[in-house]
């Protein structure tokens, strides 16, 4: 796997994501058998923080979920 980089936003990532976010990252960086589980747990969160305010947007959400999971399967 390339090296991680956190996607850069526009918008604040809520708290609880960014924990996934930066859970998948050392993840990677250690080199663990269980990315898949580490980028599900990142795609729940983004999906769960669209229902409240001051949550993403679905758009903002299938950003991060295409940038943290899609491109790296």
């Amino acid at each position: 796997m390339s090296e991680f980089k956190q996607l850069k936003t526009s918008y604040k990532i809520p708290e609880m994501l960014q924990k996934d976010i930066d859970a998948l990252e050392e993840g990677v960086k250690n080199n663990v058998s269980y990315i898949d589980c580490l980028q599900d747990e990142v795609r729940s969160s983004a999906h769960g923080v669209t229902d409240y305010d001051g949550g993403l947007t679905e758009d903002q959400a299938e950003e991060i979920i295409t940038y943290y999971c899609r491109r790296r399967c």
